[in-house]
């Protein structure tokens, strides 16, 4: 009979990751095409030691020790721009004022924890911030629901979240078979709401680097029309003639307006790039285009937090105990396909930060948008409800859960299960794991 356990039972028995990143052997099978990162037949291979170039070191994510003690006093003022909560306006804190009127946090550190993702709350938007929520259409409460409101005002809604329902179930050749659970989630006044798609806040890991790729590189990986044939068809949004490659769905093309975009509608903290405070629902003076008066947030004050992200560390990889455990993890990772969207190299362009600049690294990630298949997308009818752009893989085993775009898998066998779409070929293969090729896989994935 085959066994049945869910996915978090299985990687109990993973073993403890330690270590740095050693030399790894040649792939022993068949590895998707190197036009998409992957890397050739029998071709002598070495794991990343530096996921992000000059910016990897170990322990957690934070300002990189390489800076002088004056270059970290430049970049104080982003650092408290982040991780302080801001405050209603008017406030003898004019520096910080400005939050709301409808917002969903208080500061960005309310969503990514210690620079990392973000929290899934276990029943209600009412517990805590960092799963967020767009809105599709242009309705009355904009592009996002906002769960918090200054005094006297009323938040949008609140959301509750339900994980009864088993919406897919995998079953590997050895006969484990494990049941995913996906969220259901309702407003406040009990009604489904289809527009909704869910968004936990990412990981800020490598974000200064990944702004550096080069334009032309994103638009030399993407094949929309699939002409390879491969199965693999990534494409980019054009924003302002430029690719998108932040956001959950690639929805901007540079770091400094995806942090302005942040803070308009997460915090309520206006800037020159989104002068809106909230919603056009909001009725309140402070919910118009900005003319003579300031904005919450200057230029200054933007570059500065853009700054600051951009010289985050890059968790150092690290091996198990055993170097053959994660080549093989390594071997295994190629040889179902996973490297055809999870793009092993990039290399930044010319940057007048030399910490930036020309640095070959290892995001694992093409940031492209990929069709995952109808158990990922979203409820709405919209052309990009099944597409996502391909979450860097850097960072995986220290950053830790939970995965995916709304949190939904509590552990990285689940987040590799719940693919599809494109990644339905992979999946398939890695469904003819054994037990100990499945704890291979993890471990490297857990190693990164």
């Amino acid at each position: 009979m085959p066994s049945r356990f869910k996915a978090a039972d299985f990687l109990k028995r993973s073993c403890v990751i330690a270590g740095f990143i050693a030399v790894l052997s040649a792939c022993q099978s068949d590895p998707p095409s190197p036009e998409h990162g992957a890397l050739s037949r029998n071709t002598p291979i070495t794991a990343p030691q530096t996921m992000g170039g000059a910016l990897t070191a170990p322990g957690p994510i934070r300002l990189t020790p390489q800076l002088s003690p004056a270059e970290r006093l430049e970049h104080s003022l982003g650092a408290s721009f982040f991780h302080k909560p801001w405050v209603s306006a008017p406030s003898t804190t004019t520096d910080r004022d400005g939050l709301g009127p409808l917002f969903n946090a208080h500061s960005c550190e309310s969503c990514h924890r210690k620079l990392g993702r973000g929290s899934v709350p276990t029943r209600s938007t009412r517990e805590s911030s960092g799963l967020l929520f767009r809105l599709y259409g242009n309705g009355a409460m904009g592009s996002q629901l906002q769960t918090r409101s200054l005094p006297g005002m009323d938040a949008e809604a609140q959301i509750d979240i339900r994980r009864e329902n088993v919406a897919l179930v995998r079953e590997f050749s050895d006969g484990l078979r494990i049941e995913l659970f996906a969220p259901r989630y309702t407003v406040s006044e009990g009604q489904s709401d289809a527009s909704l798609s869910p968004r936990l806040a990412p990981p800020l890991i490598g974000v200064g680097l990944l702004n550096a790729i080069a334009d032309d590189d994103l638009r030399a990986y993407a094949d929309p029309d699939d002409r390879n044939g491969d199965g693999i068809s990534g494409r980019y949004l054009l924003i302002q003639q430029r690719p998108g490659r932040f956001g959950w769905k690639g929805e901007q093309a540079d770091l400094r307006t995806q942090v302005a975009k942040a803070f308009h509608e997460d915090i309520g903290i206006s800037s020159s790039v989104f002068p809106l405070d909230n919603p056009p629902h909001c009725e309140m003076p402070s919910c118009v285009t900005i003319d003579n008066k300031r904005t919450d947030i200057s230029n200054a004050g933007l570059d500065a937090v853009s700054g600051y992200l951009s010289l985050l560390t890059v968790p150092q990889a690290r091996l198990s105990e055993s170097a053959e455990d994660v080549q093989r993890g390594w071997n295994l990772f190629t040889r179902a396909g996973c490297s055809a969207c999870h793009r092993v190299n990039l290399t930044t362009t010319t940057h007048q930060r030399a910490l930036l600049s020309e640095q070959i690294i290892h995001p694992f990630s093409d940031l492209l948008l990929h069709d995952m298949g109808q158990h990922l997308a979203d409820s709405a009818d919209d052309p990009l409800a099944r597409e996502w752009r391909t979450a860097p893989l850097w960072g995986l085993g220290s950053n830790g859960g939970p995965y995916l775009h709304d949190g939904r898998a509590n552990t990285l066998l689940e987040a590799v299960l719940w693919h599809g779409g494109e990644a339905e070929a992979a999946v398939q293969q890695v469904l003819t794991f054994n037990s100990g090729e499945r704890a291979a896989l993890l471990e490297f994935l857990a190693a990164l």
